[in-house]
């Protein structure tokens, strides 16, 4: 026990201890003003600034980071910092506001690569990664790593997680990537409060376990996420919203142990996609206005629990299901197109569900008389149903009331430079300028002028001037680039005589269309590749379509199409950035299903088909593009759009090589007045809201 003497010893050294920690100096950067509860930090640490012009801050992160110690903090203002960076201590770096601290990777590979563990980073905009594959805006191969509230885009993939343990992403906007996030081989990753848009593929998984999605709003993207070899995922209060229309949604292959919790998949080409994959429960989803397949499942897919859910005013399919099995209860299902659920080879128990109707399915649009007829179709159990609606089915929330939609135009690319004498410095050289009649001496905004209304600006047509643009026609650029065939008889080379019946289809709608198979500075051959996935198929994009440069100005001016043996798919538009200008065309595939047609006659017109999907004609237009049901007589839509003469529809896509003009009769659609022509640069998908 103290005595007085040694209490009044202890108070006495317990204050100087307290007046000496206070009136320690702290240096403040003179341009800013410093927040001490913007930081949390521990007694241990020490805090580091970068960015100011006081004493004791440093003039780039790299070097705050070479001089930190574990644990310290990094807190960086406001500015714009040309850098990249390497963190190889535990520490939390952090950005004075996210929209104005700037780390600019000036296109090189990494821009701020994390290698040690236990390491936090906060409230920073990342943009301009390389264009190669590895390259990324942030590399991950640490354990127990959080971002948090940064803005990332611009790059070939915005993070990048690699056999890693214990990620967290939080309050993140990711944009304009080619993938948004990649995981490899990692274990425990959470992704929540954040929002993907105008990517190739938002989040990309393969052979990773333990992942969390929760509060996350996807929209604008090719494919939402892709999950290969992966297991143990949850997806909690999600909205995956206006996505592809040509595309996919959320996607799972030979994957397992998933559950989708109270989301929203409204509005994409498919909502949800599952191959080869098992142990799968949907609860309380909405699934409402996809325009191809709102759960699309095939190629032994089995155990897949769906109750509790909305699957209502579908444009195309409800539930469609190849060489599988599912269950379906609890849930609403009607007025989708074409059906509500469509078993193939397949068996569907489907107890006490609603049908839009009390007398049952058969009597609404839960799934057609012609289905149930025919031999091909698998079984499905619907007795008994319920006669009323489930007032609790789908998801207990609405997108447009939780999320706000970042609205992206274009990719965000610098002005192009053009060479030449330019007189009044407006950017275009005077030579283009006379021959088109600008005054050389007279300043024009060339970046916002397009006279001719084809999305060319004056910088584009001028770049393209030596491939036959002009600013007074409406020009169309297509690049086309094939992968060998493994056929020694077959080539995946459009035709000359077929591409100038295409190009003739233009013309007669004063469009000058032109083709690059190799005349154009593009248009190349792929070494033969098989049975290629979606990532690779984005990868593809970007190694000989962009040539890895984010600047390439022929994203601005081409459409891109891929023809291959095959690829993913039969035909169908992508999005390989952050627009949907481009396509893929398995030439093998469709020569399989159509053995009367030539092969070259073929890729042609499903070039034309997916082509007009890059303008903007898609399925929510109009009824009769890309409707299955419209080339089967058993339906109706065959007989009702009869008159829809263009490639765009089903029916006729391989004997018309032309849109319709809307002048054939009763429901009809005009597709060449239809056309926009900037869709291919400032691709926007809307869902009807009423």
């Amino acid at each position: 026990m103290f005595n007085i003497s040694s209490r009044k010893a202890a108070v006495i050294t317990i204050l100087i201890i307290f007046l000496c920690s206070i009136l320690t100096p702290v240096t403040f950067s003179q341009n800013s003003i410093y927040n001490s509860k913007n930081i949390s930090k521990t007694n241990l640490s020490t805090t580091l600034y970068v960015g100011g012009i006081g004493p004791g801050n440093y003039s780039t992160i790299q070097s705050a980071i070479d001089n930190a110690g574990n644990g310290d903090i990094i807190f960086v203002y406001s500015g714009i910092y040309n850098e990249t960076i390497t963190i190889d201590k535990k520490i939390k770096l952090q950005g004075e506001n996210r929209n104005k601290t700037i780390i600019d990777g000036i296109y090189n590979d990494k821009v701020v690569n994390i290698l040690s563990d236990n390491m936090i980073f906060t409230d920073f905009t990342i943009k301009n990664s390389g264009g190669f594959k590895e390259n990324t805006a942030i590399f991950i191969q640490s354990d127990n790593i959080t971002i948090s509230n940064c803005i990332i885009y611009r790059t070939r993939t915005g993070i990048i997680i690699n056999n890693s343990y214990n990620t967290k992403i939080s309050n993140c906007l990711l944009h304009t990537n080619g993938k948004g996030v990649q995981g490899e081989k990692s274990f425990y990753i959470k992704i929540e409060n954040s929002e993907f848009c105008n990517s190739g593929i938002g989040v990309d998984l393969y052979k990773s376990q333990n992942i969390v999605f929760e509060d996350v709003y996807a929209h604008e993207n090719g494919i939402v996420f892709f999950i290969n070899k992966s297991s143990n995922i949850q997806i909690n209060h999600c909205a995956s919203c206006d996505n592809n229309d040509n595309g996919r949604g959320i996607s799972f292959y030979n994957s397992y142990n998933i559950q989708i919790k109270n989301s929203n998949a409204i509005h994409s080409g498919v909502g949800f996609k599952i191959v080869n994959s098992t142990n799968i429960s949907f609860d309380r989803c909405s699934l409402l206005y996809n325009t191809h397949y709102t759960i699309w499942i095939h190629d032994n897919s089995d155990n897949i629990d769906i109750k509790n859910c909305k699957i209502i005013n579908n444009f195309r399919h409800g539930i469609h299901i190849t060489d599988s099995s599912c269950s379906v209860t609890n849930s609403t299902l009607y007025n989708n197109s074409i059906d509500s659920v469509l078993p193939k080879n397949s068996f569907v128990s489907a107890e006490n569900n609603y049908w839009g109707s009390k007398l049952g399915p058969v009597f609404s649009k839960g799934f057609r008389l012609a289905d149930i007829l025919s031999r091909e179709f698998g079984k499905i159990k619907f007795f008994p149903w319920k006669t009323n609606e489930y007032e609790n089915a789908g998801a207990d929330w609405t997108v447009e009331e939780t999320f706000e939609k970042t609205i992206i135009k274009g990719y965000g690319d610098s002005q192009i430079i053009l060479s030449g004498n330019d007189t009044d410095s407006d950017g275009l050289p005077d030579w283009w300028e006379e021959e088109f009649d600008y005054e050389e001496t007279v300043w024009n905004d060339h970046t916002n002028l397009d006279a001719d209304g084809d999305a060319l600006n004056n910088f584009e047509e001028c770049y393209a001037y030596s491939w036959g643009a002009d600013p007074y026609q409406k020009d169309i650029f297509i690049e086309f680039d094939h992968i060998k065939s493994n056929h020694s008889d077959d080539s995946n080379v459009l035709p000359q005589e077929y591409v100038e019946q295409m190009q003739e289809s233009f013309a007669e709608h004063d469009i000058v269309l032109h083709v690059d198979q190799g005349e154009l500075e593009g248009g190349e051959e792929i070494p033969y590749v098989a049975n290629f996935n979606f990532g690779e198929l984005v990868d593809f994009y970007w190694d000989y379509f962009l040539h890895n440069d984010l600047n390439n100005p022929r994203k601005n001016i081409f459409h891109y199409g891929l023809i291959c043996d095959q690829g993913p798919g039969n035909g169908f538009a992508f999005v390989g950035w952050a627009h949907l200008n481009s396509f893929c065309i398995s030439a093998d595939v469709i020569s399989g299903t159509h053995p009367l047609f030539e092969r070259g006659w073929l890729i042609t017109c499903g070039s034309m088909h997916e082509t007009g999907h890059t303008f903007g004609l898609l399925p929510d237009d109009f009824g009769g593009n890309d409707n299955h049901a419209a080339i089967k007589p058993k339906y109706t839509d065959f007989w009702h759009y009869r008159n829809y003469k263009s490639c765009m529809n089903y029916r006729y896509v391989y004997s018309i090589l032309d849109y319709s003009d809307g002048d054939n009769g009763e429901v009809d659609y005009n597709d060449w007045g239809g056309i926009e022509f900037d869709f291919f640069k400032n691709t926007h998908f809307e869902w009807p809201k009423n």
